[in-house]
Parts: C-alpha cells; structure tokens; sequence
C-alpha cells in the first residue's frame, strides 16, 4: 500500500466516526425549549446561606433568600419540593420557614449531607443548582466560608461535590473570595460562576442582592432580559444582567468596584469576565466651560435621542455571540430559564 492509498483510507476511517451534526447543534437543539420535558429534566436548587455576622447583614440576606424562593419555580424552573433552603442561623430559619418547608441550618455538616443526598438521587439528565451567599476570610491559601460549627474551604466543599453527576451542574458562588473556589471544583459540563476573581477581593460583595433583585424584578438598573441578544433567556443572560446591576450599583454611589465576578463553563479551572464588553463605558467627566471661558453645552440642550435610535445603539454595541464552545460563556448560553418574574 502506497501514501496515498493509505491517506485515502485515513480519511474514510475519520469520515465514518465523524457525527452527523455538529455537536454545538445537538446541544442546541437539545436546550432549545429551555426545561426539556421530552426527557423528564428535573431542576433541583441547593442555597446556603453562612452566618450573617450581624442584623443588618441578617436582613439583607434573609431578604435574598426570600427573593430565591419567590422566583426558584416561576423564573429558574425548580418546582418547591426540590428546593432546599440552608440558613445561616435559627432567627434567618425562623423568618423564612412560613415561606418553604425546607429550610434548615447551613452547618459543614449538612451541606455535606445535602451534596450526598443528591449525588445519591440525581440522574444523569437531571440538573442541580447550588447558590452560596455569606462571608468568607482568608486563611493561608484557603477561603474559609463562615458557617455555625466549623468552617469550610474551597478544598472541602469540592470534595463534598465530587459525587454531583448530572446533565446540568451550577454552581453560583456570590461570597467574597469566591474566584479562589474555581479551580478545585472545576470540570468539564459544570458551570461556575462567582463574585470575585482569585486575588484578594474579601469585602461584602453587593453580587446575592444584585442578583435576587434581578430575579424578582426589583433591580436598580437592570431587569432579567435578553442580555446578549440570541433570542432566548438563559443563565448567561442572568449572569450578565446581574453584573449590569452590580456595577450601576457601584458607579450610582461613586464607588471604585471592589468585586470582579468570573465565569468557568470550558472546564479549564480559569474564570473569565465575561461581562466586560456589556458593561457600559464610564463617562469622563468633564468641565462646565470650554478653554474660552465659554459654557458648554449640557445634556439638557442636546436634543434627546428618539427610543428607536437608543434601540439601534444598543443592538450596534452588543458584542458578537459566544459560540465556540472552547470559550467560557458558551455552556451558559445553553440553560435556559423560564422567564423574567416581571
């Protein structure tokens, strides 16, 4: 047999175990109705919650999970019975046990209890969200998340989801320090989105109220949209709408952003901003007079632009479509939710 016998026979093998659509398609084929009932997709949602630390911090906490549990069936598609509410301590548990049977303690101990459960029950086409709000603090090379008993660190927590084995896995860590907890838990179909990036963003993240404001309709800024403009409302338009929200939060009070939020869907353990080509360009400011002494014209003076030129600048600035699944973003798009509780 000569080279290019043999050239013509490799590329017949490769041929026949080539699939005969795309793999990209299949997946979006497959998530094209959002929650596929052909294939009895369940959604179950975990929430922990740590200690609080203080009232004000209680309240707003408290009043986050309640924003979850409102909209974990209408806007996420998770029906009651598969929610699970861990709080941060009796007096939170007290408060939100009118609203969901399900509410117990967030201890070491019953995170670990409720990851075993599911990792027990969950079947491969089934999907398992995880959302995590509380305080975290650095302790050597850890991010020690503060719960009643003993805490726990990224290390500890990847280790008690190791048993997770569904179709769709999301982890939504909104603590400080969180961007330390990608690379442990990382791997391939499991999406990861976090507050912070690996580097020393340790102060209160504004990112579990921005993100149950943008759930229940009540954001400053942003709503739950259609984000990147692919037609559809997925985890990746909720991820970017809740990182608008943040950062208008951030620029409303003058204040530098202390938080960098990151997202892993390629399974390389390496966060991504995502966001950053959404997030709108900060003005300059600039002065009230010209060189010349003379007075510039202000925004009032200008002749406000009609809605349909707002909404042709809008569609010109959104960024082109991730669709290269090599490319974090890429999975996300693919989850789609039920749709905005407004």
């Amino acid at each position: 047999m000569n080279y290019r016998e043999l050239f013509r026979l490799m590329l017949v093998l490769g041929c026949s175990v080539l699939p005969a659509v795309p793999i990209a398609a299949q997946e979006s084929s497959e998530s094209s109705t959002g929650i596929d009932s052909s294939r009895s997709v369940a959604r179950r949602m975990l929430v922990c919650c740590g200690l609080p630390g203080d009232d004000l911090h209680r309240e707003q906490m408290t009043a986050a999970l309640e924003s979850f549990i409102g909209t974990s069936q209408s806007v996420l598609g998770v029906p009651p019975n598969q929610l699970t509410v861990l709080a941060g301590d009796e007096t939170m548990q007290a408060e939100l046990q009118p609203m969901h049977a399900e509410i117990g303690i967030c201890t070491r101990e019953t995170l670990e209890a409720a990851f075993a459960q599911a990792a027990q029950t969950l079947k491969p086409a089934d999907a398992f969200w995880v959302v995590m709000i509380g305080h975290s603090h650095p302790y050597g090379a850890e991010s020690q998340f503060n719960v009643s008993g003993r805490d726990f660190n990224q290390s500890d927590f990847a280790k008690a989801a190791a048993g997770i084995e569904c179709r769709e896995q999301v982890f939504w860590l909104t603590q400080p320090l969180s961007g330390f907890w990608i690379k442990p838990l990382s791997r391939p179909g499991r999406i990861i989105l976090t507050a912070t990036e690996a580097d020393l963003e340790f102060t209160a993240t504004e990112m579990p109220y921005a993100l149950a404001a943008v759930l229940d309709g009540s954001g400053e800024a942003q709503s739950l949209e259609d984000v990147d403009g692919d037609g559809s409302l997925s985890l990746l338009d909720l991820y970017l709408a809740t990182n608008l929200e943040i950062t208008a939060r951030f620029r409303s009070i003058d204040r530098l952003q202390t938080e960098h939020a990151q997202l892993d869907d390629n399974g390389d353990g390496r966060g991504s901003e995502v966001q950053t080509p959404y997030l709108p360009v900060e003005e300059e400011e600039e002065d009230d007079e010209d060189e010349d002494g003379e007075e510039e014209e202000t925004d009032e003076d200008q002749a406000e632009p009609s809605e349909q030129d707002a909404a042709q600048q809008a569609a010109i600035a959104k960024p082109p479509l991730i669709q290269s699944r090599n490319l974090d973003g890429f999975r996300s798009r693919y989850v789609l939710l039920q749709s905005s509780s407004k």
